[in-house]
């Protein structure tokens, strides 16, 4: 699968650009402060094809990773993707 095929998966729901806690018994706790460069009304980065150099905190997701990652919804396109790949 191409980058661009794996990327087309995301619905766009912005919820892995959200701040989020996990405390000590694994629970994740969601907040409402969105990366500062999130447009909330569209979900989508403004700085998408640098991110990773310009916000060093942000996380590629690769099929190996969200298989792994709890946080992530289950309606998450890259979650439901990965579980039918």
């Amino acid at each position: 699968m191409t980058d661009s095929e794996w990327e087309s998966r995301c619905k766009h729901c912005g919820t892995c650009c959200f701040e989020k806690y996990e405390n000590h018994t694994g629970t994740v706790y969601y907040t409402q402060t969105p990366c500062r460069y999130l447009d909330v009304v569209t979900r989508e980065c403004r700085i998408y094809e640098n991110r990773f150099t310009i916000n060093p905190e942000c996380i590629k997701l690769t099929p190996a990773l969200v298989s792994k990652l709890h946080w992530l919804p289950r309606c998450c396109g890259y979650r439901t993707s990965a579980k039918s790949d």
